[in-house]
């Protein structure tokens, strides 16, 4: 079926209410699928805004999912797809595919598709959980989202959690572009956080779209991590 788009300013909406694409200030940017650099991509999204639950700003209709782009407003969790999904696109179209398939199960734009879980991305995507690489972990049982805590109508997931105090971290072994999560002893989460590792001479830091500070910004690992129960270290599997 035809699919009509209009422009509104430097937004696509679909009229059919499936899409919301906008690029915001990258939309005539094309250094963004130049820039190969794991810092200096990761980089140019900071002092971007922070806004919560940008997938589900209104109420949530478990029988639609509309697919959500907007570089303007990211929380935790969509800035990282949204960076993971950046990296290897030549362009606009290959991104938003990957996107696409890093976000939703089989590609499946769905609410009981998506990926709401940190740890799904090491079921569901090429992810490889390098937390207990990196030095003594814990583990624990999760029943995520035990009675829909916190999900309507997303069934619960028994899962096992690895989880490492950052004190406990060799750091050498981290690299640029690992993602970060925070790990949280409530039995129907998994991570209560997440970010991006970044190694800078003066220390190393997690990139990440802050509710505190409301936008994004770099925070350092030890000084952030300090009062968590622990971290979680997700790798892209080369």
């Amino acid at each position: 079926m035809f699919k009509k788009l209009i422009f509104v300013g430097l937004c696509i909406v679909n009229l059919n209410g499936s899409e919301y694409i906008n690029f915001g200030k990258f939309a005539d940017d094309s250094s963004l699928f130049l820039e190969k650099d794991i810092t200096k991509l990761s980089e140019k999204f900071l002092g971007t805004k922070y806004v919560s639950n940008t997938l589900s700003n209104s109420e949530i209709n478990t029988s639609k999912e509309n697919l959500i782009i907007n570089f303007d407003a990211l929380d935790c969790f969509t800035f990282i797809d949204t960076f993971e999904a950046l990296k290897s696109a030549g362009n606009k179209e290959e991104f938003k595919k990957n996107l696409i398939k890093m976000r939703y199960k089989d590609g499946d734009i769905s609410y009981h598709k998506r990926n709401h879980f940190f740890s799904d991305w090491i079921v569901f995507n090429d992810m490889i959980d390098i937390t207990c690489s990196l030095g003594k972990c814990e583990k624990a049982v999760k029943y995520l989202n035990d009675n829909e805590k916190y999900l309507k109508d997303i069934a619960t997931v028994k899962r096992e959690i690895s989880y490492i105090k950052s004190t406990n971290i060799d750091t050498t072994l981290l690299q640029d572009g690992d993602y970060i999560g925070m790990y949280t002893n409530k039995d129907a989460l998994d991570v209560t956080h997440t970010g991006i590792i970044i190694k800078k001479e003066d220390g190393i830091f997690i990139r990440h779209a802050s509710s505190l500070k409301k936008k994004i910004i770099d925070s350092e690992l030890f000084d952030y991590t300090k009062n968590k129960l622990g971290i979680l270290i997700y790798r892209k599997a080369s």
